[in-house]
């Protein structure tokens, strides 16, 4: 292992890591009806087959979480803040020697309790894209792997609707306009030939995937209020130029994707946990694509095409804006 990459461990060894964030998070999910309890040492021991979590994995703060059967499993804190988690302290080869720990020690929670417990979670204060693409692997073998933030969890606790002192019929501008419709009491209803949207807010400026300094950002997430799944809603302004509005399918699908992969995450801390009735994660997460103008560039509908091929199921539309009376309009969405 590179010595520089060994300084996570070495700082878990000297137990100097702040655990704030894992603390928070867990204290909020516990609200919701969720125990997380420190794993019992027994199961930590050696096994039958003489097998032993080693202590790369016994370092990190390790619960066994129960309280609703479709949401029990193992959560693992990882001290430290985002610097600490970084690449430059986190190496792939610590990552792999405790991925497979991280399963032996699931499996044996699971024969204790005779339960499916068909979740890990992952706390702490912020992850690198290589954390998270190695501990993607985990869903091959257990349902759920919950990543749960420091972003994701300020996020959430942010009740406020946007506000701008920019030059009116801006992208900022736009963005608070439909936030503002979106939680009104009725929230925002759009039309198509087939279909009607009934949107409610959430949240804006959504921490999503890692960007260079900090993670890029969904302008704005909601829930349709008729069948309650999740709502990733990408804009741009008036003024967007021609490659700015181009790269909005792109971005648009970037962030939507990465809700799609929290959608548990989410529901957890935007709707009071497990028991929460807004956000159905059974549900794919819709793309709305929001831009002003007559026409939709061509290549969005082929764009379109091949994201439905390789997956069926996903629903992307677009929305027509326009300003009417100093106020954003919309139009039909396609």
């Amino acid at each position: 292992m590179n010595v520089k990459k060994e300084n996570y461990f070495k700082s878990l060894s000297k137990k100097d890591l702040s655990h704030s964030t894992i603390e928070k998070i867990i204290n909020e999910i516990s609200e919701y009806g969720l125990n997380f309890s420190p794993i019992n040492p027994n199961i930590i021991k050696k096994n039958k087959l003489g097998a032993k979590i080693t202590e790369k994995l016994t370092r990190l703060d390790l619960y066994s979480v129960e309280g609703n059967s479709s949401w029990e499993g193992l959560a693992i804190g990882f001290p430290g803040n985002k610097i600490d988690l970084s690449t430059k302290s986190i190496g792939t080869p610590y990552l792999r020697m405790i991925l497979y720990p991280i399963l032996d020690l699931h499996h044996r929670l699971q024969n204790q309790s005779g339960k499916k417990l068909p979740c890990v979670y992952l706390i702490g204060e912020r992850f690198s894209d290589v954390f998270l693409r190695k501990y993607r692997l985990l869903s091959n073998v257990i349902p759920h792997v919950i990543v749960l933030t420091n972003d994701i969890y300020k996020c959430a606790q942010n009740k406020s609707i946007p506000i701008t002192t920019d030059k009116i019929y801006s992208e900022s501008w736009t963005q608070m306009q439909l936030c503002q419709k979106m939680n009104c009491r009725n929230g925002l209803v759009i039309h198509s030939k087939t279909k009607s949207l009934n949107l409610k807010f959430l949240s804006y400026e959504v921490p999503c995937s890692e960007g260079t300094e900090n993670p890029e950002r969904l302008d704005i997430l909601g829930y349709c209020n008729i069948d309650h799944s999740l709502v990733a809603f990408e804009l741009k302004g008036p003024k967007a130029s021609r490659v700015e509005l181009e790269n909005l399918f792109l971005q648009g699908i970037e962030h939507r994707n990465w809700i799609e992969k929290n959608k548990m995450a989410v529901k957890l801390l935007f709707d009071g946990g497990p028991k929460g009735k807004r956000i159905n994660t059974r549900k794919r997460v819709r793309l709305l694509l929001g831009f002003y103008g007559e026409n939709i560039p061509q290549l969005f509908f082929e764009l379109r095409k091949q994201a439905k091929r390789r997956d069926k199921y996903a629903s992307i539309d677009f929305v027509k804006l326009s300003i009417v009376n100093d106020d954003v309009t919309i139009g039909s969405i396609e």
